[in-house]
């Protein structure tokens, strides 16, 4: 049974140098140099990264249209906690002595991955609760949590 491989995205140079140039108009201070930009932002820094996204959302379609099946969040369970105690050499009261201390280590699974797609339904059903909510425009939610999704 042959395996389906998943699309990678690998960063690859799609452009020739150069890659920066010089901001014009700035005049040379002691000691610095010139600033530089990236040759299509020499007017002015870019605020998004496309004409037509205007919101994080609009971040995650837009991911989602021009990425599809690519991977795009990846997460690894936990299998074991491993403890293991060593002794160590550490100054008490002036003195050298061994004492114990403990050590540990985590072994974890390999990643599983959520492709763009997939991204952006997991946001979708997550605006969805909290419109459920009672959430409207211009109200404001605060996340406090791990840098990790559920997968």
């Amino acid at each position: 049974m042959a395996t389906q491989k998943r699309p990678v995205l690998y960063p690859v140079t799609t452009k020739r140098p150069p890659y920066t140039v010089q901001v014009p108009g700035v005049e040379k201070k002691p000691g610095e140099g010139i600033p530089r930009r990236h040759p299509g932002s020499v007017d002015g820094l870019k605020t998004t990264p496309d004409p037509d996204v205007k919101t994080v959302y609009d971040i995650v379609v837009r991911g989602a249209k021009k990425f599809g099946t690519a991977e795009c969040m990846g997460s690894r369970k936990l299998i074991k906690v491993h403890v293991e105690e060593k002794m160590v050499k550490k100054m008490v009261d002036g003195a050298e002595q061994q004492v114990p201390k403990q050590w540990t280590y985590y072994e974890k699974s390999g990643y599983t991955f959520k492709n763009f797609i997939q991204y952006k339904e997991s946001v979708d059903t997550c605006g969805a609760g909290l419109r459920a909510l009672g959430l409207r425009k211009s109200d404001r939610v605060h996340i406090y949590a791990a840098t990790r999704y559920a997968v």
